[in-house]
């Protein structure tokens, strides 16, 4: 390792600074950091406290290729800034740094093309997990564009893990995590019913968007027996945004 004069910067160490400084083969320094192989307890105190000396970080970049890297988990949601999403967020988070893996949060904001430009780079970068989290419309093309997603992450040691979309066949190497959208909407109507009310304005999604589906349905049903008016339903956007009650 090139010595730092003063005013100016010195290089950065190499595992090879480290294997030196050491006495070890550069190989052993990369079974001491990579925690895989069995080192004696003298050799990895003296690679770490040459570590330690120089500073030295390891690429993450090329540990993730050699399979050594931190475990990455890959969050994904349309609104960071929606209470639900930012409760599972926090929740996913906490149990990755109690794992000691690293989280990573990108809002999507229900840009299909962002989607699968993250989901890209994810599995380029082998992250362990990918969860994609938010309902979406069941149609053929979302059901053979997520199939092809799940292989090619699986192919690459990865896992897509499907929280609140539409389920697909039971081949595909996916997780599933469903939401009880209908038993909340069903407590929720209860609720709002007992009060005296009889007309409820449902500020729903896109139509065909799944999670909103099953809320409606349930809306629906609850009123008919009371004699209540379905009233209307207002889609996500501007017109949802003004509505009110």
């Amino acid at each position: 390792m090139t010595r730092k004069r003063e005013g100016e910067v010195a290089s950065r160490s190499t595992v090879r600074d480290v294997a030196a400084m050491a006495g070890v083969s550069a190989s052993t320094v990369s079974r001491v950091l990579g925690g895989v192989y069995p080192v004696s307890a003298s050799t990895r105190g003296r690679v770490m406290r040459a570590v330690s000396a120089l500073d030295y970080v390891a690429d993450a970049r090329a540990r993730a290729i050699a399979g050594m890297g931190t475990p990455t988990l890959a969050f994904r949601l349309d609104d960071i800034t929606g209470p639900s999403f930012a409760l599972m967020a926090h929740g996913v988070e906490r149990e990755a740094s109690r794992l000691g893996h690293l989280c990573l949060v990108c809002g999507t904001e229900g840009d299909v093309g962002r989607e699968l430009d993250f989901i890209e780079t994810m599995r380029a970068q082998r992250a362990a997990t990918v969860i994609l989290v938010g309902g979406g419309t069941d149609t053929p093309e979302y059901r053979e564009r997520t199939g092809r997603i799940a292989d090619a992450l699986a192919a690459a040691g990865s896992r897509l893990v499907l929280c609140g979309r539409p389920p697909l066949a039971p081949d595909v190497p996916v997780t599933l995590i469903e939401y009880d959208n209908e038993s909340g909407a069903r407590a929720l109507c209860v609720h709002v019913l007992a009060q005296g009310h009889r007309r409820i304005l449902f500020l729903g999604g896109e139509p065909g968007h799944t999670t909103a589906q099953g809320r409606e349905r349930v809306r629906r049903h609850s009123l008919r027996p009371r004699g209540g008016s379905p009233a209307r339903t207002a889609p996500r956007g501007p017109v949802a945004d003004s509505a009110s009650c």
